[in-house]
């Protein structure tokens, strides 16, 4: 029977300060698991920094499903960084507690650039070319268009007399609560707070409850304050205990950021699962019968 399978790999491990390290992360379970993809911040560390990443793409394959996603990973000091440890998560349909895969960790070895002093110094370049001024160029840059608009014409005029699209179908996009949710079975996986991270802990959580509001509502949530935010849900048929539990939560988590609150286990616990309960109460439901999408209020 196929098990679980991580492999996280670079394709090098010694870079200049600035140059760039791509990582592929590779994630299989068994199609008849859930799989969690670790939630994965823009720093990796102290040193290294995610500067570019692409989507998770999803395949399925002979009984088992893959997640795989590249990243771009770059450090701006010299010396011997880690990339770390991810943590992966899978739990079968039947069962309640998420099972974890951690990967293994990667050193990364980078150098400065030296100047050498024991060469002699170059002469100096000689002027360069004045460039093409804008009028020189403007024949060439309408030539070109003309040329692709007569191509494009072609190309729609003939599919559309094969009656068949242009553009293929965009591959179907996560909901946000499904995306909101994952997130948060994440967070809680990696024990922030438990370990003496509870800022991070906090601003993780509330960054995932911002994303969520603007995808669902769109609402430019991350750019506004809390009060902000409660005001601007007001238009949206959200119960009253929803709210008050989203309220509680980015509260608690402001008061933490500015070191204003200490919470307990339990505060922190509640934190995560008021968070979840006003995703779950919010949720869009598609009703298949109809075609059509409600939200999920009481």
């Amino acid at each position: 029977m196929f098990g679980q399978q991580v492999n996280v790999s670079i394709d090098t491990n010694a870079i200049l300060i600035g140059e760039q390290v791509k990582v592929n992360i590779d994630f299989q379970f068994p199609s008849n698991q859930q799989g969690y993809f670790p939630f994965l911040p823009d720093s990796l560390g102290p040193n290294l920094e995610i500067v570019e990443r692409s989507n998770i793409d999803t395949s399925f394959l002979e009984g088992k499903t893959r997640f795989y996603q590249e990243l771009k990973v770059t450090a701006f000091d010299s010396g011997y960084f880690v990339l770390p440890a991810f943590s992966f998560g899978y739990k079968n349909e039947s069962d309640s507690a998420i099972q974890t895969i951690v990967s293994d960790p990667h050193l990364i070895n980078v150098f400065t650039v030296d100047a050498d002093t024991t060469k002699p110094i170059k002469p100096l370049v000689g002027p360069m070319p004045e460039p093409y001024t804008f009028m020189e160029i403007l024949p060439w840059i309408l030539l070109v268009l003309a040329l692709g608009g007569l191509i494009f014409a072609a190309f729609y005029f003939y599919r559309k007399r094969k009656e068949k699209p242009i553009f293929k179908k965009e591959k179907l996009k996560i909901p946000a609560h499904k995306k909101a949710l994952d997130n948060m079975a994440h967070l809680r996986l990696k024990k922030l707070w438990q370990a003496g991270k509870v800022k991070e802990y906090y601003s993780e959580l509330t960054d995932i409850i911002r994303i969520y509001i603007e995808e669902r509502f769109d609402v430019m949530a991350i750019e506004m304050t809390t009060g902000e935010i409660v005001d601007g849900l007001k238009e949206f048929a959200i119960n009253d205990d929803a709210m008050q539990k989203l309220k509680d939560s980015l509260e608690l988590a402001d008061l933490v950021k500015f070191a204003k609150a200490n919470p307990n286990a339990l505060e922190n616990d509640t934190c995560l699962n008021n968070g979840i309960d006003f995703v779950n109460e919010t949720k869009m439901i598609e009703v298949e019968s109809k075609g059509e999408e409600v939200v999920n209020v009481e």
